[in-house]
């Protein structure tokens, strides 16, 4: 506010480069929040999978025994504790990259921090899920497999080992995709550009 006359008069928006905010601000903030959203609304469907897995276990065994049934159910809680840490580590994700989502679109001095901490812990979940997933998950699916051909009497097809290494390789690329974009996040708001504009105008 400037008073000229005796009446406050509204200063120009000033145009300096520190002054202006970075489009990638917003972008990222609500690209974070949309994400975010969704990871929360997977992380509830999974809870409530988990929870309809085991009434479903339950349900089958007082209905008599079901032995392709009995694999299936064996193999859910086998992979029960893998299933409960990404569920956990998706849960922590999603609430970092919702917090600083929000914090990126009401340009909070602490957003890029926050973005930071989602952008880190998401790609440590990544690493730590995709490894899990190799050497958990899969041997557990393989041996449901072939358990259940076996009770079936069916021969075992030429192509089961082939899915298991296509599952694999499937895995791996959905894991190096889902880097970029936390890594686009940690490169792009971390810039001088940001820092100072939040700096001066963060709240």
């Amino acid at each position: 506010m400037v008073i000229m006359n005796g009446q406050q008069i509204e200063q120009p928006p000033s145009m300096s480069p520190d002054d202006i905010e970075p489009g990638r601000l917003r972008v990222f903030g609500v690209c974070h929040i949309v994400f975010g959203g969704l990871g929360l609304m997977n992380v509830a469907g999974g809870v409530a999978m988990q929870f309809f897995q085991e009434s479903l276990s339950a349900l089958t065994q007082s209905n008599g025994p079901d032995k392709v049934q009995e694999i299936q159910n064996e193999m859910y809680r086998d992979l029960a504790v893998y299933t409960w840490i990404t569920i956990t580590m998706s849960l922590i994700v999603g609430v970092l990259i919702l917090l600083s989502g929000i914090g990126l679109v009401k340009r909070r001095q602490s957003s890029v921090l926050l973005s930071n901490m989602y952008a880190l812990s998401s790609l440590i979940a990544k690493v730590v899920g995709i490894v899990l997933f190799l050497l958990v998950a899969m041997p557990v699916i393989g041996g449901a497999v072939n358990a259940m051909l076996a009770e079936t009497n069916a021969a075992l097809p030429g192509w089961v080992e082939g899915l298991q290494v296509f599952i694999g390789v499937v895995g791996v690329l959905s894991f190096l995709l889902s880097t970029i974009y936390p890594l686009c996040a940690l490169i792009m708001l971390n810039k001088s550009q940001v820092r100072q504009y939040l700096a001066r105008h963060g709240r």
